[in-house]
């Protein structure tokens, strides 16, 4: 009788409601917060040919082609896409694309990238233990196939641009990182003084065109219009073109050397001799040493 006893079973009971009830209550209450995205969900979205059609006005001829994520996807989509002219050749090829903007390289550009890397620039870690131009080039040269995505150099405004002056292509470009009419790039291949005479820089109707679907992680699918991985300028609606700012072309026959994939006038048009005017290992024009891109895109630094 002098003891304590211990809480009834009622008690415990009891106590136990008081206290499960309220949390209940304000668990209904609070909002439910739907799981973290996996790492790359949002982006594989963004890259389905449904949501590039609705950046695209929702027109139905397009579509996309998917490209590995190895490191190279720039310039395997370039491959594609070049092969669709007159079949696939040896320049086409990554290696041999990556062998050409690494040709372009000047020790201008050595000492830009190293300066960038010394500012800590987004995207140049791979400047890491680069003492020269000459080790640049060899690391540019690396094909992601071969030593992996993190491990090679990414395609960045300075090799889009090599690329699009050398195979005398125009590239549109979506790239997600930014908003509004941000998103749409274009890089131009550089105007002949024929060009520039007669024109004023207007684009060609016939000029051949590669379209890229650029994802916030920087990983770049092909888009096709019409079925076409290298459609023509005058392929496109007027309202698309607009999105890039084109906003009139020339209708009449190029002039010789414009809008074609061969640099050299006067060349042969076969499939064998194609490109072949201009050597690999010779000095190409001069690009402007700065990005046309309005940011510097990543090399090797982030994921595809």
């Amino acid at each position: 009788r002098g003891c304590k006893t211990g809480p009834t079973r009622e008690r415990l009971f009891t106590d136990f409601r008081q206290r499960a009830m309220p949390r209940a209550a304000k668990d209904r209450d609070r909002p439910r917060v739907p799981p973290p995205a996996r790492e790359g969900t949002l982006d594989m979205l963004m890259s389905r040919s449904s949501a590039v059609r609705a950046r695209l006005m929702n027109d139905e001829k397009v579509s996309i082609d998917y490209i590995e994520a190895c490191g190279d996807c720039f310039y395997m989509a370039m491959e594609a896409a070049l092969s669709e002219y007159d079949g696939w050749h040896p320049h086409y090829a990554v290696a041999q694309q990556r062998h050409l903007v690494a040709q372009q390289m000047t020790e201008e550009t050595f000492q830009l990238y190293t300066l960038l890397h010394t500012q800590r620039a987004e995207g140049f870690n791979f400047m890491k233990g680069v003492e020269s131009l000459e080790a640049l080039r060899r690391r540019v040269k690396l094909r992601g196939e071969k030593v992996g995505a993190q491990k090679c150099v990414w395609a960045d405004g300075f090799a889009m641009e090599t690329i699009a002056n050398f195979f005398r292509v125009l590239l549109l470009v979506i790239d997600e990182r930014f908003s509004g009419g941000q998103k749409f790039t274009r890089i131009s291949p550089a105007a002949s003084e024929v060009d520039l005479e007669n024109a004023e820089g207007m684009l060609d109707a016939e000029q051949n065109t590669v379209m890229l679907h650029a994802s916030t992680r920087e990983h770049m699918n092909l888009i096709r219009y019409g079925g076409k991985k290298l459609p023509q300028l005058g392929d496109l609606p007027v309202e698309l073109r607009q999105l890039w700012g084109i906003q009139r072309v020339r209708s009449a026959p190029p002039a010789e050397g414009s809008g074609c994939l061969d640099p050299a006038a006067g060349s042969s048009s076969s499939g064998a001799q194609l490109m072949l005017g201009a050597s690999p290992s010779a000095p190409l024009s001069q690009p402007a040493p700065p990005p046309p891109l309005s940011a510097p895109r990543r090399r090797g630094g982030g994921r595809e």
